[in-house]
């Protein structure tokens, strides 16, 4: 039996891990390619991806907390 290691990418504007897959949206911002946990926090980013593209959260220290 083999099994697959699943990858997440962290939500930058909540922090929350995404499975890409898996992801309510995805966004480009400056060659990067950033997953959302929910259509809002895409809104969100598209709004002003600067906010977000560099945040902490983006890094993966956020809360965890889901957007909705």
């Amino acid at each position: 039996m083999t099994t697959q290691s699943i990858t997440t990418q962290t939500d930058p504007v909540c922090g929350m891990h995404v499975e890409p897959s898996r992801a309510a949206g995805v966004s480009q911002h400056a060659g990067n390619t950033y997953h959302f946990c929910s259509r809002g926090c895409k809104t969100k980013f598209d709004e002003d991806p600067n906010k977000f593209a560099d945040s902490e959260r983006s890094k993966g220290s956020g809360s965890g907390d889901c957007c909705g």
